[in-house]
């Protein structure tokens, strides 16, 4: 599959972030296309040991910038770790009861290494020099 994934002239970039006591996570993103006046748009796809847990364009999140550099990277990472009590409750209307707990369980593990990856001191994004 993950072939499959990387040949996908869409695909953009694979995140891995690695779990202590859990199978690692794997964030597949791609150029959603529907450019918008100053964003481009990225599909998400999340998986878990092998198992699909948000499909492609279950989640997507509007980039202002590069689409495959750090910002969009932490933004992606971002997205995949909300979870409840981050932002409106709405929010998760769409996920199932399986994601929804999938959220709330991996969010603040995924938050905080997206900030070790990506963030300074301050929580703003790195700047390369």
């Amino acid at each position: 599959m993950t072939s499959k994934i990387q040949n996908d002239p869409n695909h953009l970039f694979t995140l891995r972030v690695k779990r202590f006591k859990e199978p690692s996570v794997v964030i597949y993103a791609f150029d959603g296309g529907g450019q918008r006046p100053n964003h481009t748009r990225i599909d998400v796809e999340v998986r878990q040991g092998g198992k699909v847990i948000f499909p492609r364009n279950a989640l997507y999140c509007a980039t202002p910038g590069c689409i495959d550099d750090d910002s969009a990277k932490e933004l992606v990472m971002s997205l995949v770790a909300m979870r409840p009590g981050d932002t409106d409750r709405d929010y998760f209307d769409s996920y199932t009861p399986a994601q929804r707990e999938w959220a709330e369980r991996n969010g603040e593990e995924l938050s905080c290494e997206r900030e070790a990856r990506y963030c300074d001191g301050n929580g703003n994004l790195k700047r390369r020099a």
